[in-house]
């Protein structure tokens, strides 16, 4: 991403020495702002400790989800799509054991969608679990009561509340006191926690308990990053690096696109949980100094090496505004050599000896260099396997920058007012239906 490697579109070392007093404002910010556990305003940096204490309550509850072959989790953005991610990186469902429970997800309100889901499953060893930091999220609130009354008219009243688990604020909203007045099992998600950083609370790790993750190294690999974002110049920390390198390209460069492109077909689902954090957090006016252009840049899925065939063109020959991450993975837990016979390494015959593992890293170093050498500012991020402790390290790295980003723009990271607004404006019209009717 720098300019020595990728010429004239890349961050020069002067563009970071004349924003270092603003990269040490946005440290100190992140620290202070981060003291003080689960009641510290930036409490979503904090969970890699903090929620220690809460593995044993979290293990006990999936212990009796465990006991069912079906879960329907139902939850949309925040509450879904970090469990999705890990779920899909490190335990996907061809990987489980037979009898073991399976995880559904009930994101959308798509009619056909649930209409399905409720014909494969068999409301006796079905559990839900319900999903909502407020407690009202209208998508999250309008499936659980289709699928209660599902699971009330096969089970009875009192049978269906012990099929049932509710994640979301500990002192009010509609399931709160739904959970108090029937006696529903919740676990809480701490107040101060947005919901696309509460992947490392129960709101993640309880789905992720059940399908066998280890959430004790999920936030193990966390606090790794949590020690190694301690520092306030950025050769020691890796987070505040990242987000002056974004922030640059974004208000210097004009690269308003930020591709994340993994060469892991597991990580694929990681991608959509990164382009949540980043838009909902850091698209942004700053409502305090009109004029100011709006912030943030548009995050942008792509998968090596099947986007090379979809998207790479575009990359190559349009305009230089975007920058690009990419994922490599150093070691593979499985792998398949290429078999060949005489006639098919006469065709073939760069392909003797080599496995799907080496093809590719051959194609992730070639889509890099092209993508270097036409000036597009690219970073690499090497993970050395594939496991719970490094999945928590990426969530934790991705969380810090973009929090660091968002200081660096001037705005708020932890808000979304205008997703707020498109909330109400839903509920109106619901209102103004009834009116109508």
């Amino acid at each position: 991403m720098r300019q020595e490697v990728v010429g004239a579109q890349g961050v020069a070392a002067q563009d970071l020495a004349r924003i270092a007093d603003e990269l040490a404002s946005a440290h100190r910010t992140l620290s202070s702002k981060s003291e003080g556990g689960l009641e510290a305003e930036y409490a979503c940096l904090n969970l890699a400790h903090a929620m220690q204490g809460s593995l044993e309550a979290i293990q006990q509850a999936a212990g009796e989800l465990r006991h069912f072959r079906d879960i329907v989790l139902i939850g949309i953005g925040g509450s879904s799509l970090g469990t999705k991610a890990i779920r899909h990186a490190l335990k996907p469902e061809h990987d489980l054991p037979a009898g073991g429970p399976r995880l559904y997800f009930v994101e959308n309100i798509d009619p056909y969608h649930m209409d399905h889901l409720l014909s494969q499953l068999d409301p006796t060893s079905t559990a839900l679990l319900c999903v909502s930091k407020s407690g009202g999220t209208i998508e999250t609130v309008v499936q659980y009561l289709i699928l209660r009354k599902w699971l009330k008219k096969a089970l009875g009243a009192e049978k269906a509340r012990r099929h049932q688990w509710l994640i979301t604020d500990p002192d009010q909203g509609w399931l709160r006191q739904l959970s108090r007045e029937q006696g529903i099992a919740s676990l809480p998600v701490p107040p101060q926690v947005g919901g696309r950083y509460s992947v490392l609370t129960a709101v993640g790790l309880l789905p992720l308990a059940v399908v066998g993750v280890d959430i004790a190294e999920l936030l193990r690999g966390a606090a790794d990053t949590v020690a190694r974002c301690r520092g306030e110049q950025i050769e020691k920390n890796p987070a505040l690096e990242m987000a002056a390198l974004y922030y640059l390209l974004d208000v210097s460069y004009n690269k308003r696109i930020s591709v994340m492109m993994p060469y892991v077909n597991r990580l694929r689902l990681f991608v959509d949980w990164y382009c949540q954090l980043w838009a909902e957090s850091l698209g942004k006016w700053d409502t305090k100094r009109p004029g100011v252009p709006a912030t943030g840049t548009l995050p942008v899925r792509a998968m090596g090496a099947v986007d090379q065939h979809s998207q790479l063109q575009m990359y190559l020959e349009s305009r230089h505004d975007k920058m690009f991450t990419f994922i490599e993975l150093a070691h593979w837990d499985y792998d398949l050599e290429i078999p060949l016979d005489a006639s098919e390494r006469a065709f073939f015959p760069y392909l003797e000896g080599k496995s799907l593992v080496d093809v590719i890293h051959a194609e992730f170093v070639a889509t890099r260099q092209v993508i270097t050498d036409t000036g597009h500012p690219n970073m690499t991020l090497h993970l050395p396997t594939l496991s719970a402790y490094t999945l928590g390290q990426l969530i934790e790295l991705y969380q810090r920058t973009t929090v660091y980003t968002g200081l660096l723009y001037g705005i708020n990271p932890l808000d979304q007012p205008s997703v707020e607004k498109g909330k109400k404006l839903a509920i109106q019209h619901l209102k103004d239906m009834t009116t109508c009717g």
